[in-house]
């Protein structure tokens, strides 16, 4: 099919990344879901063709708009060449890739559960560095201190964390949770993050618990089938999407750290991933708008049919700025402190727990701030039954050499 010049190929969402190879200058494919250990390189220019390979146009097409553009003849032979490269990396939508799709899923829910990822590379590999780095976190300059348990006579309804470097952002992450573990604990911890590879429908959570320096944090299965029964379909169908995703990982580490062995808790892990254009009424997506409400209220349905106390936590970064993605400008102190600003100002609106003021933040500049944490954190209003926040930590970090910065916050929610 695939030397079929009407065939439409579509290459499935990749991210490209820069490589030197030989010398030389070249595009590595990086597969979100990982299904092959080698990653496809191409060149610069062999980027155009794939950005033409969204299931809309032909080969036909892509030959005639290259050659147009090349003011030569662009030789079918080498089109299908590479249509058919991606095709053996997985890389297109297709037989072949739901084949090795499956496959992959199956191997990865016979697993007794979720590996760390990023442990040894985002954190300490140990358990005891592990510890001590999350201590630093709490009691060096800046942190909260070490959390009082259980002294507050109030038990936190939501949270919202960071979900950059724990090395960048571990300060930001305490005091998040020192808040957190200071009021009465939970049963459940409904952790929310955002899918940076994209979910297909929307969310998806997972099966398997999650396994890091500082031991098991259990699933509870129980709460994702309820769910499931709730949604009518499988809950966790994307849950592959789990494997190298941080957002959730970095969160059962400090609730591990805080909670010790004094309080026992099982977590329910959701990868989320909706535009701002769902809540934008001048667009209207009647059926994204209906994907979405249907799975907050199924979630809270999930919740209310238990009779174990859950909490919402919502793993989540705010913008994104500079070069590395993809601003013109290099920001300046001129930059943090004026994108800081608004960060706030959007901030106090989740104080008042002012779902369509915090909405229009977004919506009136069209996410060009890249609040990459969007996702979990309007989930997590529409699901968690708050009626007040508390704004406690804001901060940035610094993530290369022309000053590209990431912003980030904790808040909790009574």
């Amino acid at each position: 099919m695939l030397a079929d010049r009407n065939s439409k190929p579509k290459v499935r969402p990749v991210e490209p990344v820069p490589v030197v190879m030989d010398g030389k200058q070249v595009v590595a494919l990086k597969d979100p879901l990982q299904l092959s250990d080698r990653m496809l390189c191409v060149t610069r220019e062999t980027l155009a063709v794939i950005a033409m390979l969204d299931g809309r146009h032909s080969l036909l097409d892509i030959q005639a708009t290259l050659s147009a553009q090349a003011r030569r003849i662009v030789f079918m032979d080498d089109i299908v060449a590479l249509v058919q490269r991606l095709d053996e990396a997985n890389l297109l939508e297709g037989e072949r890739f739901q084949e090795a799709y499956r496959a992959h899923v199956a191997e990865y829910r016979k697993l007794p559960c979720r590996p760390a990822s990023h442990a040894g590379l985002s954190y300490a590999g140990s358990r005891e560095a592990l510890q001590e780095e999350l201590k630093a976190f709490f009691t060096g300059d800046g942190g909260p201190g070490e959390p009082d348990l259980f002294s507050e006579h109030r038990r936190p309804l939501g949270l919202i964390a960071p979900h950059i470097d724990v090395r960048a952002g571990g300060k930001c992450f305490a005091w998040g949770y020192h808040a957190l573990s200071s009021g009465q604990p939970s049963d459940v911890y409904v952790i929310l993050g955002t899918g940076h590879s994209g979910v297909e429908k929307m969310f998806t959570a997972t099966t398997l618990d999650f396994q890091t320096p500082l031991g098991i944090v259990e699933t509870d299965r129980e709460l994702l089938g309820i769910l499931s029964e709730e949604l009518g379909r499988d809950a966790a169908e994307e849950e592959i999407l789990h494997a190298q995703e941080h957002v959730i990982e970095f969160q059962t580490i400090f609730l591990q750290y805080v909670f010790g062995q004094r309080h026992r808790f099982k977590i329910l892990p959701v990868l989320c991933s909706l535009s701002h254009h769902v809540f934008d009424d001048a667009r209207a997506y009647p059926e994204l708008q209906n994907q979405f409400q249907e799975f907050c209220m199924a979630l809270r349905a999930a919740c209310e049919a238990r009779s174990q106390s859950v909490c919402f936590i919502a793993s989540a970064d705010l913008d994104h700025i500079g070069p590395r993605y993809g601003d013109r400008f290099i920001p300046h102190p001129g930059t943090v402190r004026d994108i800081l600003e608004k960060d706030e100002q959007m901030l106090r609106a989740l104080e008042k727990i002012d779902v369509n003021t915090f909405v229009r933040h977004v919506i009136r500049e069209n996410d060009s701030r890249r609040i990459c944490g969007f996702s979990p954190i309007i989930t997590m209003l529409h699901c968690m039954d708050a009626t007040e926040g508390k704004l406690l930590h804001l901060d940035f970090a610094q993530v290369d050499d022309r000053n590209s910065f990431v912003s980030f916050t904790s808040m909790i929610f009574h």
